[in-house]
C-alpha cells in the first residue's frame, strides 16, 4: 500500500482567471480538451508559487508525467465566460503527487458557479531513465514557499 498524505487546505493554492476564447469552443459549447490545457497552466502556476517553476525542476533532472486524469463535468462553460481555476496539491505519495483543479464561472454578481472538478496524478521520474523516483525533498518535507 502506498503512503498518501492528505494536504487539502494546508498548502498554497494557485488561482488564475481567464475568459473562454473562440479556440476553446466547438459548435455547441466548450470543447473538453480546453480543460486539460487549462489544468496544465494551473499546475505550472502552482509550481511557480511554490518557488519551483517547472523549468528548474526539469533542470534538476526530475520529470512529472501525468499517469491519471479525471474530470467531472458539472455545468457547461460558454464563449466569453469568465472562469476561475483553483489548483492545489491534494495528496502526496512516495513517488506521486495528486493535483486538484476546481473550475468555476465567475458570474456578474461575483458568485461562482462550479463547472468542473478534476484531478491529475503525476509520478515523479528521473528525467534520464524515465523511472519513478522519490519526490524531491522540498515537496516531501512540507513544500518550501519562496517569497
Amino acid at each position: 500500500m502506498q503512503e498518501q498524505v492528505d494536504l487539502s487546505g494546508l498548502l498554497p493554492q494557485s488561482i488564475i482567471e481567464f475568459d473562454v476564447a473562440l479556440i476553446d469552443v466547438d459548435p455547441f459549447f466548450i470543447h473538453y480538451t480546453a480543460y486539460t490545457n487549462w489544468m496544465d497552466r494551473g499546475f505550472m502556476h502552482l509550481l511557480k508559487l511554490l518557488g519551483h517553476p517547472l523549468h528548474t525542476i526539469l533542470a534538476e533532472g526530475y520529470g512529472f508525467p501525468i499517469v491519471q486524469c479525471h474530470l467531472e463535468f458539472l455545468a457547461p462553460a460558454n464563449l466569453d465566460d469568465h472562469v476561475r481555476l483553483t489548483t492545489a496539491i491534494a495528496r502526496l505519495g512516495r513517488t506521486s503527487v495528486t493535483i486538484s483543479y476546481d473550475f468555476a464561472r465567475v458570474e456578474p454578481d461575483e458568485t461562482l458557479t462550479p463547472l468542473v472538478r478534476a484531478e491529475t496524478v503525476h509520478v515523479c521520474t528521473d528525467k534520464g531513465t524515465k523511472r519513478p523516483r522519490e519526490l524531491p525533498d522540498w515537496l516531501r518535507n512540507g513544500v518550501s514557499v519562496r517569497g
